[in-house]
């Protein structure tokens, strides 16, 4: 089964996550403010989206990490996949209204920023691009798709970080649009990102099966447990980052039910010693051939 370590690892990470969102939204609107930075202040709401989207997460996790009930035979894994859907909603809405901020900025074009935003808008991206580098690693590791959408949200903020250095540094020299197109770039940026989220969130929800490598190593463990003689079906399918297993298999046909029983569960016993295996059904069929033990 999924280790609770794993679980702990994916909570610090969205709980650490949340706390340099926090931090890095007040630097930025108040230095964007101050400074009369357009693209630092689209950056700065863009990290604010991610204080909402990093409680999101939050939440889902716990959630996620509920044992199952009598309303939820199969868990609460789940709840991840709605927690992503609450990253993209909260990425598509910042995108938007830093769309909108930019485009009002194109028209009544104003002063140049400080060099203040500037140094503020670069030294951003390092936190932003450690912890998105940092919350990939946990997601390769615990197969979390919110874990996933956070460093994929990081990435992006690292990115518009960029994009807005850039526009603050083209305004600075002269190009005075360049702070508002920079805003605009950043609210793409955060919508293409929301889109992303919003597209996998969407794939968990759809049931999907494991992975290929994932159902090899399955197939490979239920033949080697002795008494199979065969796997007439295998079936899998994803709640976060747990796998449930649905699988036939074939037996000698002159064994005693309970020794068929027996069979079925050493396979239960084998598969789920795997950590990301939760649930596991095997339905056992005698083999149409006298071989075998």
């Amino acid at each position: 089964m999924l280790e609770p370590s794993y679980d702990r690892e994916n909570r610090a990470a969205a709980r650490t996550n949340l706390v340099f969102n926090v931090l890095l939204m007040v630097a930025k609107l108040i230095v964007g403010i101050v400074g009369r930075s357009e693209a630092l202040i689209a950056d700065g709401l863009h990290s604010g989206a991610d204080v909402f989207s990093s409680v999101a997460v939050i939440v889902g996790l716990a959630v996620a990490g509920k044992p199952p009930d009598a309303g939820h035979h199969y868990g609460h894994a789940k709840a991840e996949a709605i927690s992503q859907k609450v990253v993209s909603v909260c990425l598509l809405l910042a995108g938007l209204e830093v769309a909108n901020a930019a485009i009002g900025g194109l028209r009544r074009p104003g002063p140049p920023p400080s060099w203040l935003t500037l140094w503020v808008a670069l030294a951003a991206m390092v936190p932003k691009a450690v912890m998105a580098v940092n919350q990939y690693r946990v997601s390769r590791r615990t197969r979390s798709h919110a874990v996933l959408a956070g460093a994929v949200d990081n990435a992006m903020d690292a990115l518009s970080s960029l994009v807005a250095s850039l526009g603050i540094l083209a305004s600075r020299l002269g190009i005075q649009a360049g702070d508002s197109v920079a805003a605009l770039m950043v609210a793409l940026l955060v919508m293409w990102g929301g889109v992303e989220v919003f597209r996998t969130a969407a794939s968990d929800l759809m049931d999907p099966a494991a992975d290929a490598e994932t159902e090899a190593k399955i197939r490979a463990l239920v033949s080697g447990t002795p008494g199979v003689l065969a796997i007439s079906s295998l079936r899998t399918r994803l709640a976060g980052p747990k796998v449930f297993v649905d699988l036939e298999i074939e037996v000698n046909r002159h064994l005693s039910l309970l020794e068929a029983h027996a069979i079925a569960h050493r396979v239960e016993d084998v598969l789920t010693q795997e950590d990301r295996v939760t649930g596991v059904t095997v339905h056992v069929n005698p083999c149409a051939e006298d071989r075998g033990p």
